[in-house]
């Protein structure tokens, strides 16, 4: 595994603590190493509000003709249909705007289509079934953007399409009503919502023309919109959407709506897992519960998880966790033993710029893990591909600084379809090219300017081993949620003295150091390094970047320091 290029910060002000208006200096150094340099957005980010940091959902510029015409199809009992996606996000999206429609006294039917039959996105067919079945108003979440020609078929046969999606608009758009933050032309001024977050803005602006419901027939109380929090956090976490600006508002706040879920599927998720209280965090989400969620979509069908998180049955949200928990084994299991052959066919290529690798008994719908697991752990750009209906499928996952979809647009014409952003990529190849893309995959990259191997480590502050108090970390908690864009502080300490090593675990993968500075002893514990156990030795001193945490174990909890690197003192 490639090692990091340690990205040291600068000193912050001496009068930093006062500066910001926080009480801890270590808080204070992670906030200004990160861009906080006000009380202001200090005050922003440590205590975002749900009043007065969600924008008015008006200044989408659509927003008020969609939320005019989904009246009209509530009012008038016309049959609205939610189109979604296999994953989290999509899964998430459509419950979110069925279940809200439903109560507001919508005719709402839902539909997600099957990855391994009909891939993502719309289709004309789909497009025919839904006519022939009554549907005047289809909204799309999670995907739509770039279905020019099906959304054309919709509105032949008589549909009227609302757009609620998150993807890169091509330059020819559907001729719908699109409410989508990354359109160039969009004057919401946030944009990194997931689909679900676009969803849930739509509910509030939907909600404010109604009066909360008053004038559809189904008024709701003032705030009702928030139970819907649980399914936008989730999505947004797991679509792995920055956790910044709105989007913090949402999962701080969905997660205080998911500890006390009133969503029967939820409740039985979460029992299965074991998670309750302060402990349902933001780990929880991504860790647990999209996973789960995610494998439905993945080796089945999505309608799994979508029937779990709409259901008001407590004994059918069982029977759906324990289906879900089943698939998700199955899941594990599949992505465990590729991800170990994929391993094991590239572990002797270190001269090789990237990877692309093909098995015909790869599930298609691991694929995306194996990547994204394999890229991390070479760090190098990686292509995943299997056999499915006698056609190639694959993923592709990048790393920092290479944009894989700039590198699959040099080579269209091994493509019959792709599509992807920056950091990942699906396609199917055209007949017979898969031998010779994967040759022209690794020389592309080859000729491509990487970036170097050392995979690039933000530290947050450099402060001695005794500044990691419990009082620091408590108040590094402030800084939760974590995610893309807001990580956990990364802190180093430098010229800590070793005062014993062990290796721990199973098979002796982990390494825990005993440590000591100006008379402070902790605990350091390196998961899966136990290969760098001969960096150090006792009475020697080392440099160590570290995550603070809490562990609890037998009913005590401690401060934890998890070990992202380490070298000889510096």
């Amino acid at each position: 595994m490639p090692g990091f290029q340690w990205i040291t910060p600068e000193a912050p002000p001496t009068d930093v603590v006062e500066r910001l208006g926080v009480n801890d200096y270590l808080l204070a150094a992670v906030l200004w190493r990160r861009g906080w340099h006000e009380v202001t957005a200090v005050k922003d980010v440590l205590r975002p509000s749900y009043t007065d940091h969600l924008s008015d959902p008006f200044l989408f510029s659509n927003m008020r003709v969609a939320v005019d015409r989904v009246i009209k199809a509530i009012q008038s009992n016309e049959r609205i249909v939610i189109h979604g996606d296999y994953d989290a996000d999509g899964v998430t999206s459509t419950v979110l705007l069925t279940d809200a429609l439903r109560r507001l006294g919508g005719q709402v039917d839902w539909y997600v289509p099957d990855r391994f039959t009909e891939g993502y996105g719309l289709h004309l067919e789909t497009m025919e079934k839904l006519a022939a079945a009554g549907t005047t108003l289809l909204m799309t979440v999670d995907c739509g953007t770039s279905n020019t020609v099906e959304v054309a078929r919709a509105r032949a046969l008589g549909i009227d399409v609302i757009i609620l999606d998150h993807h890169q608009p091509p330059p020819e758009r559907p001729d719908a009503i699109m409410i989508n933050p990354v359109v160039p032309t969009e004057t919401y001024p946030f944009r990194g919502f997931s689909s679900a977050g676009v969803a849930f803005t739509f509910l509030r602006a939907l909600l404010q023309v109604t009066d909360n419901g008053r004038t559809l027939g189904h008024e709701k109380p003032r705030g009702w919109e928030k139970w819907f929090l649980d399914l936008a956090a989730i999505s947004t976490v797991a679509d792995l959407m920055p956790l910044r600006g709105e989007n913090r508002v949402i999962v701080r706040h969905g997660l205080a709506v998911l500890r006390q879920t009133q969503r029967p599927g939820l409740r039985a998720l979460l029992s299965r897992i074991g998670a309750t209280g302060p402990a349902i965090t933001e780990q929880t989400i991504g860790f647990h519960i999209a996973p789960r969620i995610n494998a439905a979509g993945r080796l089945r069908h999505a309608s799994t998880a979508v029937k779990l998180l709409l259901t008001a049955d407590p004994i059918e949200a069982q029977q759906l966790v324990d289906e879900l928990e089943q698939i998700n084994s199955d899941r594990q299991r599949l992505t465990s033993a590729a991800t170990d052959e994929a391993w094991e066919a590239v572990r002797d290529l270190a001269d090789d710029p990237g990877h692309a690798l093909f098995a015909p008994h790869w599930s298609p719908g691991v694929l995306g893990l194996v990547a994204g697991r394999l890229a991390e752990k070479v760090w190098k750009p990686v292509i995943v591909m299997t056999e499915l209906d006698g056609q190639i499928v694959g993923s592709a996952r990048s790393i920092i600084g290479v944009n894989i979809m700039s590198i699959m647009s040099q080579g269209k014409k091994y493509f019959a379809r792709y599509g992807g952003h920056a950091g990942a990529s699906g396609f199917t190849l055209n007949p017979g090219q898969r031998e010779a893309f994967q040759a022209w995959f690794v020389e592309t990259l080859r000729q491509t300017d990487l970036p170097k191997a050392l995979r690039p480590l933000e530290i947050d502050a450099d402060v001695r081993l005794s500044q990691i108090n419990a009082s620091a970390v408590t108040a590094l908690d402030q800084l939760a949620p974590y995610g893309v864009e807001h990580p956990r502080p990364v802190i180093l300490c430098r010229g800590v003295r070793c005062i014993e090593k062990s290796l721990v675990g199973a098979d002796g993968q982990h390494l825990r150091i005993k440590a000591e500075q100006d008379g402070q002893r902790m605990t350091i514990i390196g998961f899966r390094h136990g290969v760098n156990q001969l960096l150090v030795s006792p009475g020697e001193r080392f440099d160590a970047v570290v995550e603070p945490s809490w562990n609890t174990w037998n009913g005590r909890t401690d401060i934890q320091l998890r070990l992202i690197d380490l070298q000889s003192a510096s």
